[in-house]
């Protein structure tokens, strides 16, 4: 049976030392509302369907506390729904099912407890602490999509369901944030189907204000044959206005294949509204087979009606394989509203 004493111990300390006599007051101007709304057009020659129209995102988050040290928040998504996620494996010519979930509209809840001022713990659904882009707002991305690391591989960007400990404080003038969180490792909505929790963990190190470093490991199973889900990522970001600079490389297995990807990315502002990017998106989904690596050049122009509360982008990718060469270039242009 699964150890679960670790968590069970936490919860305990943690409930005691928020335990207080104090009287809870409710009240509507506790809870804060935040909507982000991404309307996009899309036309990919290799995709279905080519040329379309939709809706990204209908993001709607209420967040509130009860008091200091304990804080909620929830989001919806409608935009994210689809149809059960149910998959299935045929043994000995009986189906038998590796993993259960349902594609609903909830994408984030959060139960936040803050036993101190720099150190809080959450409970509930939300990204697991690997890759700095992936754990960017969507409102505030610096392109249409996010590369490769979650659009292909999806080890970043990545809801689940668990706990996870979180902390912020400073040697001298570096700042240090660590976070550690374990999960079902199934996925968004969905329940455990193994005897293994899986790890994930991120730190950032800040020595100068211009400056971020990080690095993050997450090593799990998934489905009832706990398939090896291993990954190693680094991270780097320099910023100093009106141009940043910023890149990620993780390798791993997952799917029972080696992977590897890395991505280096450029912005420059200008005129106060406008702000130019490039990318440059590798990966190779299996690094033991030749010749099936892919790459990704992406160029686009931001403007910002109201910073990122009201913004246009438009995105053009040049797709490129190692060996065929495919039609398989990419417009995007998102229509964003967040407050």
């Amino acid at each position: 049976m699964k150890n679960k004493s670790f968590f069970i111990l936490s919860f305990v300390v943690l409930l005691f030392g928020l335990t207080s006599a104090e009287v809870l007051e409710y009240s509507f101007s506790k809870i804060k509302l935040n909507t982000l709304m991404q309307f996009w057009y899309q036309y990919d020659n290799a995709g279905i369907p080519k040329d379309t129209f939709y809706i990204r995102r209908a993001e709607i988050k209420l967040s509130g506390e009860i008091k200091s040290n304990v804080l909620w928040s929830i989001m919806l998504d409608p935009a994210q729904v689809r149809e059960d996620d149910i998959k299935t494996k045929t043994v000995d010519q009986t189906k038998v099912v590796t993993s259960v979930g349902r594609k609903s509209i909830l994408q984030d809840f959060i139960i936040t407890l803050k036993p101190y001022k720099f150190c809080s713990i959450d409970f509930g659904q939300y990204k697991i602490p690997f890759g700095m882009e992936g754990l960017e707002s969507s409102a505030k991305l610096d392109f249409v999509e996010r590369s490769a690391m979650a659009t292909v591989f999806k080890w970043t960007d990545y809801r689940d369901l668990g706990i996870s400990l979180k902390c912020n404080f400073q040697i001298k003038n570096i700042e240090i944030y660590p976070q550690i969180g374990f999960f079902n490792g199934e996925g968004q909505n969905k329940l455990d189907v193994n005897e293994s929790i899986d790890f994930a963990g991120r730190l950032v190190v800040k020595p100068i204000d211009q400056l971020y470093l990080g690095v993050a490991y997450y090593n799990g199973k998934n489905g009832k044959n706990e398939i090896e889900n291993v990954r190693t990522g680094t991270e780097i970001k320099f910023v100093k206005e009106p141009f940043s600079v910023y890149s990620e490389y993780a390798f791993g297995k997952s799917n029972e294949k080696e992977k590897l990807t890395y991505y280096i990315t450029f912005t420059y502002k200008f005129l106060k509204s406008f702000q130019l990017v490039a990318r440059y998106d590798y990966y190779d989904p299996d690094t033991n087979t030749e010749n099936d690596e892919k790459y990704e050049d992406t160029i686009g122009i931001n403007y910002f009606i109201e910073n990122h509360n009201a913004k246009i982008q438009f995105n053009y990718v040049y797709r490129g394989e190692k060996e065929t060469e495919i039609n398989d270039d990419v417009i995007r242009v998102n229509l964003q509203i967040s407050y």
